[in-house]
């Protein structure tokens, strides 16, 4: 039975996955504090919609910039480590500032820090998993996942806790930690493991071969387009509503805010069981697959989630949408690795990474300015049809991508 279970340990990627899985969980226990703690941080400071969707936006816009630039210089060096590096202590220390800011400007000032580092991790980080794993890249993709919806789940309860017994300051101080721990282990474990970037994969090759068979960034983006857009659409509208969540559930259900933060690490958990089920449907039934059926199951579970008024109902309905959420990130990372060529699969996973957090950055003040004018149900409604509509049209141009 153990050689059973470690033959399975190890179609997941084995000790290096898991490895993966404790760094993504040390980067986004910290950055997904923020949305957490922002009911306590609201409450404390005394913002409105628009001032608490600027604060997320101070750390998303940066991100989704530093993102890009941490892809081209990820795959412009020799080791992807040192990048992994710098974004994990990078996010620890920015944490760590975060908590010891007294004023809102000096909040946001920290949370801008955060971001720049933030760009470091994921794009260095997901291209170093798939150059380990190219037989099972969505398995290890899917491990890699479940740190990541660990972070974001298990960080509102510890977070929430600390700061309904001590305050928000401290759940930085203490949960920014874990990061510089890891950040620590990667250049002590992980140097020692990862291949070399061959010189010309990096470069793109020289001389009239290389041009031949090696694609332009252009040709490589237009082949992948089609998702790209399809996702970045969703992740604009409803995963801009995410951080508002804790506030829909506090001003439209009356939960507390403590509370309310449970239920949204509820929300982030059920990511778990979406990784796990998005690296093993890529695998095993496709990725393409895979990714279709998350962008068109999405749709309904959003606006489901913005009309329905039983609670417990709303429940379930949360933790559909944490499972369809990881499902798609882990099909679609695996996807665009699998049509990427090594030495720009940083740059192209930063694009489509950054693309993403930006148009949640851009449009988070904007929902805070509706949200203020004409409740935050109403803007939930709106966003909950355009996201049934985005569903519909990838049913009709499924057989495009």
């Amino acid at each position: 039975m153990f050689d059973t279970l470690k033959e399975h340990f190890n179609q997941w990627g084995g000790g290096i996955s898991l490895f993966f899985c404790f760094t993504h969980f040390s980067q986004d226990l910290m950055t997904g504090l923020l949305i957490t703690l922002l009911p306590f941080i609201r409450q404390d400071m005394m913002l409105n919609y628009f001032q608490a969707g600027l604060l997320v936006s101070a750390y998303s816009v940066t991100s989704g910039l530093s993102q890009i630039l941490g892809g081209w210089v990820g795959d412009r060096i020799k080791h992807r480590w040192i990048s992994i590096t710098m974004g994990l202590i990078g996010v620890g220390m920015s944490g760590f500032a975060a908590g010891l800011m007294p004023t809102y400007e000096s909040l946001l000032v920290a949370m801008v820090a955060m971001g720049i580092f933030a760009g470091a991790y994921h794009p260095a980080a997901v291209p170093a998993i798939s150059s380990l794993f190219e037989d099972r890249r969505g398995k290890a993709i899917g491990l890699h996942m479940i740190g990541g919806a660990l972070g974001f789940g298990v960080g509102p309860f510890i977070g929430t806790a600390i700061a309904a017994t001590i305050n928000w300051h401290m759940a930085f101080l203490l949960l920014s930690i874990p990061a510089m721990v890891a950040g620590l282990s990667v250049t002590i474990w992980l140097r020692k493991i990862e291949p070399d970037i061959p010189r010309a994969e990096i470069t793109g090759g020289k001389g009239k071969q290389a041009g031949a068979d090696s694609p332009s960034l252009w040709q490589v983006l237009k082949k992948v387009s089609t998702v790209i857009i399809l996702v970045v659409v969703v992740t604009f509208t409803s995963g801009s509503l995410l951080p508002f969540i804790p506030l829909y559930l506090v001003d439209h259900y009356n939960l507390t805010a403590t509370m309310a933060a449970v239920w949204t690490s509820i929300l982030r958990a059920s990511g778990v069981l979406g990784s796990l089920l998005g690296g093993w449907l890529s695998d095993r039934w496709g990725n393409r697959q895979t990714v279709l059926l998350t962008l068109i199951a999405i749709g309904p579970a959003i606006l489901l989630f913005t009309t329905v008024n039983y609670f417990p109902a709303l429940a379930v309905l949360m933790i559909v949408i944490g499972i369809v959420w990881t499902m798609r990130e882990t099909a679609v990372q695996t996807y665009l690795m699998e049509r990427t060529p090594l030495r720009m699969h940083g740059i192209v996973f930063g694009i489509y990474f950054g693309i993403g957090q930006q148009g949640q950055s851009l449009l988070q003040p904007v929902y805070g300015v509706f949200m203020d004018m004409a409740g935050i149900s109403s803007v939930f409604l709106i966003v909950g049809l355009i996201s049934m509509a985005t569903s519909i049209v990838t049913i009709f141009i499924a057989r495009k991508i």
